[in-house]
């Protein structure tokens, strides 16, 4: 069993089909200045989002970012938003804490919007056409990270080094059909599963960080599976 375990982020994305996110009446300075408010957000400003769940298209406005926000939980616990995003057609939330509250805040925004409308009577968010998730874990497990390698690989890299422990780096990421091959996956690819050391720890502490493309409670059962399967 994991020990020691720590949510340190979780994010969501909710993608929209066009039209259904109206971003220019999303970014005008009263609807901006409400939002601001509504999660306590140290800054906003228009501008192109950095790119979290895929790329974000130039388009005038070009999105919306805020900053450093917070949820307060119904038993008074506050949980840190780090960034709410609106793209063309996409809203990202991110959090430092597990996966769970972001449908709440997700929830809050479209109630807030419920009786807001553009000209035409359409709403300013629609319904989501998908949902994706990413999270990140960092946790202590019983095995050192050369685990995974094979072992005739492991004695090979072994004797390269001549260090008797490999830290190694996991990253794996799903291939779809009829799509060309990405190039070397980049830290916080929200595509990818990624298995590494935790920066600032020695191979001894077994404390590794964890990414996934998948909610906070399935990325720890995710790695349950993974201690179970490396420990067997």
């Amino acid at each position: 069993m994991p020990e020691n375990i720590t949510y340190l982020t979780g994010r969501k994305a909710y993608e929209f089909r066009p039209d259904d996110l109206r971003l220019s009446a999303l970014s005008v300075k009263p609807v901006q200045d409400a939002i601001q408010e509504l999660f306590h957000f140290q800054s906003s400003a228009i501008g192109t989002p950095m790119s979290t769940f895929g790329e974000v298209p130039l388009t005038i406005p070009p999105g919306i970012v805020f900053n450093t926000g917070v949820w307060q939980m119904a038993d008074n616990q506050f949980v840190p938003i780090r960034f709410l995003h609106f793209e063309p057609r996409r809203i990202v939330i991110d959090l430092a804490g597990p996966s769970t509250t972001l449908t709440a805040i997700f929830d809050q925004l479209q109630h807030f919007f419920a009786e807001i409308h553009t000209a035409d009577g359409a709403p300013l968010i629609g319904t989501p056409d998908k949902i994706l998730d990413y999270s990140e874990i960092s946790a202590r497990f019983p095995f050192f990270l050369d685990a995974i390698l094979l072992e005739p690989l492991r004695k090979i890299l072994s004797s390269i080094t001549k260090e008797p422990i490999l830290a190694p780096t996991l990253i794996v990421k799903p291939y779809l059909n009829l799509r060309e091959l990405p190039g070397t996956t980049i830290p916080g690819d929200a595509h990818a599963f990624t298995l590494s050391s935790r920066a600032g720890t020695r191979p001894e502490d077994h404390i590794y960080f964890s990414s996934a493309p998948l909610d906070s409670e399935a990325h720890l059962n995710y790695l349950k599976d993974l201690e179970a399967a490396l420990t067997s």
